[in-house]
């Protein structure tokens, strides 16, 4: 089936239960639980707010649709998100992203758990494949598209994610859950809650088991190993000390074995070559967090953390500590909200040399630290809303930092919001690009010298390579200006907002090479000493720079359509563009992705046709040049069935339509080796005490 006639079935499906459930007897419920685009959220300003009332551009994912999805993992709950690029290389590796271009080592989102960051400072990147967080006990995710440098600090240029977890309060009794299908060999999940001792508060207890196959088709003649076998443990306290007092403590780790097929690792001819590996991780993280109510106009917050990523394959063993402190403080006068803060951050890493990566200066700590402040002053009794900010950060690489903010909301009427925000947010390079270098496929003689012998054996040489990290680079600078409108009807609402961001120093790959060191390769070739030249190519080594001189352009619009005409029935539409452009000084080339424009079309419904059966699915219509791919439409959909009080089960298919298919395979900007992403139908049951 073409993707067109997809969506048209799809869109049919969409607007015939749409009309159907408008004739049902409609049930009064609170406008809060019928839409997502009204909970609250904290991301956007680092204090609880309405999603509706925030001057920036947020989408709520709910514990309820997180748990009518029946996903497995956290990428796949958030293909539930419109607008976000969610790209998968294989069954266990992504590339994640909202208004850019996704990569496996996606620089400019910031991924927290609970505030706390999983930022990797070597390789600016997010392991996705070995984020376990229990899907059961996710409260909410919040996805705030556009920059979030002012509060989060540096690498949140595109967006952020904020993964945040239920008190343990809302987890006591005992769950278990265990799904299979085709791609799925088991996964099984138990956890158990309860009270603390003397009413001082809660704690859960959790622990996992998964156990995924290997895809079934790959991109080359090496046989897909993409499986996956993982363990996890952790915990959550609660404590309510008294009204004014909380406090919580939360512990994790896991232990993971992936398969992954690299390429461009390097032979003796300079050339790359394809191998399985197996990868080993191990992740720790703990958080601590105390929350004090000073009065009724003010709070604050303090905030320890700790996450150690541990990596081991042939080539690369890495091994890094991040600790973390965050204070915060807001309150309210007469008509302004004040927020401020302070963070410090240490990181120890640790990555042993290879052939492969090696290092210049040998730098394995880093720290950084810095204060923002933002205030929100309200005017015509709350109607116009003028907010103010910066963030002032210091790192070991870049220095001092500077990242403002503008944003201004103005309330025609209750039931609408218009907002515009102009900000400015820096990307710190991360340590691969400041002091490491990494072997590559080596360059075609003929193409460094920009001319060709006419002998063949000269010409088609793979010179020895090196791509260098570069210690005078600096960060990335990114201008945007945004604008947005809100509006809600008792049973729908509509959410658009466009941008237009400009991006300075960006990283890129200078390709320049000297020349004059071929020189003595022309006298032997005039000389007709063709073996003492081919000698000499073997002896050479060539380096390309990474430099930051280029500028980009990237633009676009999201719209987003809710109905929710009671309490059996929601649904949602929505389009997403990105256009995204590099402006490229001579002789480089880009680091990541190309010149692209990425458009998504969107749907999802969730539906009780009757009590106790929910079907839940969405719809994604995905058309981009950026990945190397083609496009495709892919439908996921799950019956959920609570059979009595304790027991639930769910019957889902993934990627109907668009069955085995490509969605990444841009394999010059990672050494993994992309396979088909499979359909699949799964099966979970669900038990809760």
């Amino acid at each position: 089936m073409s993707n067109y006639k997809c969506i048209l079935f799809f869109c049919t499906l969409f607007t015939s239960m749409v009309s159907a459930q408008a004739s049902f007897d409609s049930i009064e419920l609170d406008l809060d639980t019928l839409m997502a685009a009204d909970v609250q959220a904290t991301s956007a300003m680092r204090r609880s707010q309405s999603a509706f009332d925030t001057a920036s551009s947020i989408y709520v994912l709910t514990k309820e649709q997180i748990a009518y999805a029946n996903a497995d993992s956290i990428p796949e709950v958030l293909k539930l998100v419109p607008g976000l690029v969610v790209r998968q290389l294989d069954n266990n590796q992504w590339a994640i992203t909202t208004r850019g271009l996704a990569s496996r080592f996606s620089s400019k989102l910031l991924v927290m758990v609970d505030g706390q960051s999983l930022y990797t400072p070597k390789f600016a990147t997010v392991y996705w494949e070995a984020l376990n967080i229990p899907l059961y006990d996710i409260e909410r995710i919040e996805v705030m598209r556009g920059h979030g440098g002012i509060l989060w600090g540096n690498n949140a240029n595109n967006g952020v994610i904020n993964i945040i977890t239920k008190n343990s309060l809302d987890s006591r009794g005992t769950y278990l859950d265990a799904t299979t299908s085709k791609k799925i060999n088991s996964i099984i999940n138990l956890r158990h809650g309860g009270d603390l001792f003397k009413n001082l508060g809660s704690y859960r207890v959790y622990g996992s088991v998964k156990n995924l196959s290997a895809s079934e088709r790959s991109t080359t003649t090496i046989p897909p190993i993409d499986e996956t076998k993982q363990q996890a443990v952790g915990t959550r306290l609660d404590f309510s000390m008294n009204d004014n007092w909380s406090a919580l403590i939360q512990a994790d780790y896991s232990d993971s074995e992936f398969g992954q097929n690299y390429q461009d690792l390097v032979d003796e001819n300079n050339i790359s070559k394809e191998l399985p590996e197996i990868v080993q991780r191990h992740d720790s993280r703990i958080m601590a967090r105390l929350d004090n109510r000073i009065s009724n106009s003010a709070n604050q917050m303090f905030q320890l953390s700790w996450v150690n990523q541990q990596g081991r394959d042939t080539f690369v063993q890495e091994k890094f500590n991040t600790y973390d402190f965050d204070y915060q403080m807001n309150f309210v006068y007469q008509t302004m909200q004040f927020d401020w803060g302070l963070n410090y951050r240490y990181n120890d890493m640790s990555l042993a040399q290879s052939s492969f990566v090696t290092s210049d200066n040998n730098i394995n700590e880093l720290e950084q630290y810095g204060v923002f402040v933002q205030g929100q002053f309200d005017f015509l009794n709350d109607e116009l809303s003028i907010i103010l900010g910066n963030k002032f950060e210091y790192n070991d690489l870049t220095q001092w930092e500077n990242q403002p903010l503008l944003r201004v909301k103005l309330k025609p009427s209750k039931n609408q919001n218009i907002w515009a925000a102009v900000s400015t947010s820096v990307r710190a390079p991360s340590l691969i690009e400041y002091d490491n270098n990494a072997q590559l496929v080596g360059a075609q003689f003929y193409t460094v010298v920009g001319a060709k012998t006419g002998i063949e054996k000269i010409d088609n040489f793979f010179l020895n390579t090196t791509l260098n990290g570069n210690d005078s680079i600096v960060s990335e600078k990114y201008t945007s200006y945004e604008l947005g409108y809100r509006y809600k009807a008792p049973v729908w609402s509509v959410d658009i907002s466009t941008y237009h961001t400009t991006g300075r120093n960006v990283g890129v790959v200078d390709t320049e090479v000297e020349l004059t060191q071929f020189d003595p390769l022309i006298g032997l070739l005039q000389q007709g000493l063709y073996d003492d030249a081919f000698n000499f190519l073997s002896a050479t080594h060539i380096t390309f720079d990474l430099v930051s001189t280029a500028d980009t352009t990237t633009q676009g619009y999201e719209v987003l359509f809710s109905y929710s005409a009671n309490k059996d029935l929601s649904t949602e539409l929505g389009y997403s563009y990105i256009f995204f452009k590099y402006h490229l000084p001579p002789n480089t080339i880009p680091a990541i992705g190309v010149d692209s424009t990425t458009r998504q079309v969107f749907a999802k419904i969730n539906y009780t046709p009757v009590q106790n059966h929910t079907l839940f699915a969405t719809l994604r219509n995905e058309n981009s040049n950026a990945y190397q791919s083609d496009n495709y439409t892919a439908l996921d959909i799950t019956w959920n069935w609570q059979i009595n009080n304790i027991w639930s089960t769910a019957l889902s298919g993934k990627n109907i339509f668009a069955g085995k298919h490509i969605e990444y395979n841009n394999r010059n900007e990672t050494y993994a080796i992309p396979n088909y992403s499979d359909d699949d139908i799964s099966v979970k049951v669900t038990a809760n005490f």
